[in-house]
């Protein structure tokens, strides 16, 4: 079982698209605590995608979510330019010296939520990643 979606690149599509994937994981029986991991961390990956890839212009986004092995599977397709997230050092210090709040840890916290996170260039342009939790069901 699988399903895939189609959406504009826009802030505002981010609770439809967080809404697409928890139906889709619900409905093939992952557990809820690994929908939300998963959940969290498109919704991350996502965001900076519209605003640093697209940089808030419009463009598309596919997600395809399915189940293979008892591990589940977001894939997340863009035409934005290439920009591999893994590349990202992971910060040594959660807040700085001097910092008021935590920020920017969006690539920090998905990459710690899920199992797996495999990038790759798209041949055409564009990016696609594949987040992964493994004993979802």
């Amino acid at each position: 079982m699988s399903a895939s979606f189609s959406f504009n690149a826009d802030l505002r599509t981010l609770k439809q698209i967080r809404r697409a994937i928890i139906d889709a994981a619900s409905y093939i029986g992952a557990r809820r605590e690994c929908i939300d991991d998963v959940v969290y961390a498109a919704n991350e990956l996502i965001a900076n995608t519209i605003t640093y890839g697209y940089h808030d212009h419009s463009g598309p986004i596919w997600i395809d979510v399915w189940s293979e092995n008892k591990a589940l599977y977001v894939r997340i397709l863009d035409a934005a330019p290439a920009f591999n997230p893994l590349n990202v050092p992971l910060p040594r210090n959660l807040i700085g010296r001097g910092q008021q709040r935590a920020g920017g840890l969006g690539l920090f916290l998905s990459r710690h939520l899920l199992d797996d996170l495999h990038y790759r260039e798209l041949p055409y342009g564009g990016n696609e990643l594949t987040l992964v939790k493994w004993n979802a069901f």
